[in-house]
């Protein structure tokens, strides 16, 4: 942003100590994220989705709190060996999706969305659990809590189909102290634009 001449490398190792997420922001687009989120592959974009965002500005979720809790209730499911990982890997969840990615196919892309942290965190946060339900009845692709919550999404192929469902979220539930936004996927990071004049 302030043309440092930083090399990306160097970029993602400094963005990555305010914020596991803050090396995509840097990289944008489409990607797979590993170890805490920071190490990035990127994938092909998906640059004609939308994804209608909804939050309780009031509401917040430790991220600490939903990985310890979830790792209490369900460590028993981790896989222990590298045996296992590396098969957990080739048929996890996120094959799905990897897959549905590469396709650039909207419908796999949503019937392949996946949040272990929902176990935790809908149980506990009831606001969040209706967000979501209400996400995903209102004929998107698909949706779901975003990470470790409270932020819920619906993925959408137009334009005109998210803002539809951000209407009807903001009609169902009627809480001013409900935030909604509509935003179309980019295929690129975080950049300034030139101000005119």
């Amino acid at each position: 942003m302030w043309n440092l001449g930083l090399a990306q490398g160097e970029l993602y190792r400094l963005a990555a100590k305010l914020g596991s997420d803050m090396p995509f922001c840097i990289s944008g687009g489409t990607a797979l994220a590993l170890g805490r989120g920071e190490e990035l592959s990127p994938l092909t974009d998906l640059d004609r989705l939308y994804a209608v965002l909804a939050k309780y500005r009031s509401l917040s979720v430790s991220t600490p709190w939903a990985y310890q809790t979830y790792r209490a209730q369900f460590s028993d499911t981790y896989a222990q060996t590298p045996a296992e990982q590396d098969q957990r890997r080739r048929t996890g969840p996120s094959v799905a999706m990897l897959g549905a990615i590469a396709h650039r196919s909207p419908q796999e892309i949503g019937r392949a969305l996946h949040n272990d942290l929902e176990k935790v965190v809908l149980s506990h946060h009831p606001q969040v659990a209706q967000l979501r339900e209400c996400m995903a009845q209102n004929l998107a692709l698909g949706g779901m809590m975003s990470g470790s919550g409270p932020t819920v999404f619906a993925l959408t192929e137009s334009k005109d189909e998210a803002q539809r469902i951000a209407a009807q979220v903001k009609t169902e539930f009627l809480d001013p102290d409900l935030e909604v936004w509509v935003a179309k996927f980019i295929p690129h990071g975080v950049y300034l634009a030139a101000s005119g004049g």
